[in-house]
């Protein structure tokens, strides 16, 4: 089992750890967490330590397998709305369970189910994988298709928890924001999807929405920024909802990387706007 961080964080990450003088404390965004904010590379793992938030692991039964699932809850007992998190290309890591515990933090339940369950080494789930390449290549070997069934099979477990109010979302980054808006044609009660730098499914897809739709994306993004502008003529055509943000100088994954550039500001911008897009979209 490896520490689930990428293992390389570029030379200016390092560089900015190296100079944080010993008093920077909450000032230096590499050592503490924004409580408004999903943590970042180096505060993730203390994130899900320390949270006083109720979490638990599920296997939901898959056929003769099991989804090894995270599911964490607003604080109280109150019913509220279900957040399915499609995780990213490497997989359910502590960056990404501490994205589903920054949804509870701010009330909604977080179901995050590990997509790559039973197709570690031995038959194993993401944890059973001994380094990160082996998990990315394990995912993105995966069939479309495949990626969504299991994530509909969370989402239809998600739905029926005792706390969950009967309405839902979904939210992805990188291959999960490609996979938040396909399964946006594939959930007909699907209330909003969250797209965070993913690209769109094809017109035949779209044409299947019926959920709102969000997307987020990093200007240094060329390949992805090229999509928009087509994306959003198509699904106006098809009377479809779509609305979109650009963070300049902001990066591919910059959810992940928050200190590279501008990614912080994209951050702190980005996320209070998908948090109250589905806040509207799930009353």
């Amino acid at each position: 089992m490896y520490r689930r961080t990428f293992c390389l964080i570029g030379i200016a990450l390092v560089a900015a750890i190296a100079q944080a003088p010993p008093s920077a404390g909450r000032g230096n965004p590499l050592s503490s967490k924004n409580p408004a904010l999903p943590a970042n590379l180096f505060t993730s793992a203390s994130t899900l330590a320390h949270t006083s938030l109720r979490h638990e692991w599920v296997d939901i039964p898959m056929g003769k397998e099991k989804l090894h699932t995270w599911i964490e809850y607003p604080a109280g007992e109150a019913k509220a709305p279900l957040v399915l998190l499609m995780h990213y290309d490497a997989g359910l890591d502590d960056l990404q369970r501490a994205v589903a515990d920054q949804l509870a933090a701010d009330g909604l339940i977080a179901d995050a189910p590990d997509v790559l369950s039973g197709l570690g080494p031995k038959g194993g789930n993401y944890d059973s994988f001994s380094y990160p390449d082996e998990a990315l290549r394990t995912l993105a070997g995966m069939k479309p298709e495949e990626a969504l069934r299991r994530f509909k099979i969370a989402f239809d477990y998600g739905m029926k928890l005792p706390r969950a109010n009967g309405k839902g979302a979904n939210l992805g980054c990188g291959i999960g924001g490609t996979n938040s808006f396909r399964f946006a044609a594939e959930a007909p009660t699907l209330s909003a999807a969250v797209v965070f730098y993913g690209m769109p499914p094809d017109p035949a897809e779209m044409a299947r929405i019926h959920a709102p739709v969000l997307g987020l994306y990093g200007g240094d993004d060329s390949a992805v920024v090229a999509t928009i502008e087509p994306t959003a003529a198509l699904m106006k055509k098809l009377g479809k909802s779509y609305q979109s943000h650009i963070y300049p100088g902001a990066t591919h994954f910059f959810m992940s990387y928050q200190v590279e550039g501008r990614n912080g500001e994209a951050v702190a911008q980005a996320w209070p706007a998908a948090v109250a897009f589905l806040k509207q979209a799930l009353k």
